[in-house]
């Protein structure tokens, strides 16, 4: 009997741990999609980079970032109060953004309104852009890559930002977006 424990227990054991692997990636979020929930987390809309692109205007932010130096990155994405304002959840005071990876960053429709930052899905392309063959001779924007926060990153204008915004309030600048609600 105490041998049959042996084999069975392990297999077992086992068994449990693949079902909660398979559940744990059934509920995790799909980078590749900005999903916006109401305020009882019920999903709402979904959108791809192809979708924001054709129902918002694009906006161009040229910003340094707390992790860039001086240097300016040009980036372009639709301005998320045009987002929360065309799904019903403007009015809200305070939201939640989350990032693939968990991190959750409460932005206030202060800041929103104060700062008007933009869900970054593209950057300029640069001359090392080029090189890296990461954009065509012809190519002007490039879609963000996990490397550069995307495919959604948040984007504030940090030369607009107070003082104490930096180091302070730099979860503000969310890379990996996958949800926005409202709290």
């Amino acid at each position: 009997m105490s041998r049959l424990k042996f084999l069975i227990i392990p297999r077992l054991l086992l068994f449990a741990s693949a079902i909660s692997i398979v559940q744990a990636q059934a509920q995790a979020p799909d980078p590749d999609t900005l999903t916006i929930e109401d305020t009882a987390g019920k999903a709402t809309a979904t959108y791809t980079i192809r979708s924001l692109r054709k129902e918002y205007v694009l906006q161009e932010r040229t910003t340094a970032t707390p992790w860039s130096g001086l240097g300016t990155i040009e980036f372009r994405g639709p301005l998320l109060k045009d987002i929360l304002a065309k799904n019903g959840i403007a009015g809200a005071r305070e939201f939640e953004v989350l990032a693939y990876n968990d991190f959750i960053s409460r932005i206030s429709a202060v800041e929103i309104d104060a700062y008007s930052p933009i869900l970054a899905i593209e950057q300029r392309c640069t001359d090392e852009d080029r090189s890296r063959s990461l954009c065509e001779a012809n190519q002007t924007y490039r879609p963000l890559s996990v490397d550069d926060g995307g495919p959604f990153y948040l984007v504030w204008p940090l030369k607009n930002l107070p003082r104490n915004y930096v180091p302070g309030r730099n979860a503000i600048w969310v890379w990996f977006v996958v949800k926005v609600r409202p709290i």
